[in-house]
C-alpha cells in the first residue's frame, strides 16, 4: 500500500500525486519492466478519475450520480494505485532515488532517534494527609519559576529518592504518572523526609535532579 498520507489527501492533491507516479512509470516503463497492459491500465483509470472529479466539481451541475461516480473511480484509482506502488517498490530496478521522487514510502524506514536523556529537572509540590505524603512533579513554567505545566511530555516518568534526614540511604521509587504516594507509619510523625526527583526518558536515563526539599511527615 502507498503512503497513508498519499491515500487522505485532498482530491486535487491526491491526483497530482498520482499524476506524478504515472509520469515516472511511463518515463521509466522499460527501464523498470513495466507491461504495457499495466500501464494502459494505469492511463485509463486516472483519465476516469480526473474526469470524474472535474464533473463534481462544477457546482451548478453536481448531484448524486456525479458524487457517486467520482468515489468510485477514486476508489478504483487507489486500488490500482496500492498494487503498483507495492510491485515498484519490489522492484529491483527501481532505485531508491526514484522512489523518493514519486513520493513514495521508502522501503527502509529510518529507526526513530531515541529521546536524549532529559535536560531539565521536575518541580515538587508535596501534599500531606495523615500518614501519608503525595509528591506531585510538573515541568517548570517559562518565565513563572513557581507555577508549572501539569504534563509529563516529552519524558517517560519520573524517578523519586526520599530519605528520613540523618540516614545516609535514600528509597527510589519509580513512576510514569505526574505522581507518587508515600506511606508512613505512626511512629514516623513528625520526621523531616528529603526528597529529590528527576525525570526519565522511555529508556529510564534520567535527568539533573531537583533541589533537595525537606517536609515533615505526618
Amino acid at each position: 500500500m502507498p503512503k497513508k498520507s498519499f491515500l487522505n489527501q485532498p482530491d486535487e492533491v491526491f491526483l497530482t500525486r498520482a499524476r506524478s507516479v504515472h509520469g515516472q512509470c511511463a518515463s521509466h516503463a522499460n527501464a523498470w519492466g513495466i507491461d504495457p497492459s499495466r500501464m494502459f491500465a494505469f492511463s485509463k483509470l486516472l483519465t476516469a478519475a480526473e474526469r470524474a472529479h472535474a464533473a463534481n466539481s462544477v457546482l451548478a451541475t453536481r448531484n448524486h450520480v456525479t458524487s457517486t461516480n467520482k468515489k468510485i473511480a477514486f476508489g478504483e484509482l487507489k486500488h490500482f494505485l496500492g498494487q503498483l506502488i507495492d510491485w515498484l517498490e519490489g522492484t529491483p530496478s527501481v532505485s531508491d532515488a526514484d522512489i523518493d521522487i514519486m513520493g513514495l514510502r521508502p522501503r527502509v524506514r529510518k529507526a526513530r532517534e531515541p529521546l536524549p536523556p532529559p535536560v531539565e529537572a521536575p518541580l515538587l509540590i508535596v501534599t500531606r494527609r495523615h500518614d501519608e505524603m503525595t509528591i506531585h512533579v510538573t515541568r517548570l513554567e517559562h518565565g513563572h519559576p513557581t507555577g508549572g505545566v501539569t504534563s509529563r511530555k516529552p519524558y517517560h516518568g519520573f524517578k523519586l529518592r526520599w530519605r528520613f534526614e540523618g540516614e545516609t540511604r535514600y528509597n527510589v521509587e519509580v513512576s510514569t504518572r505526574l505522581r507518587i504516594t508515600l506511606h508512613f507509619e505512626r511512629e514516623d510523625e513528625g520526621k523531616r523526609v528529603e526528597l529529590v526527583a528527576a525525570w526519565m526518558n522511555p529508556r529510564l536515563q534520567e535527568g539533573p535532579w531537583s533541589d533537595v526539599i525537606t517536609v515533615i511527615a505526618g
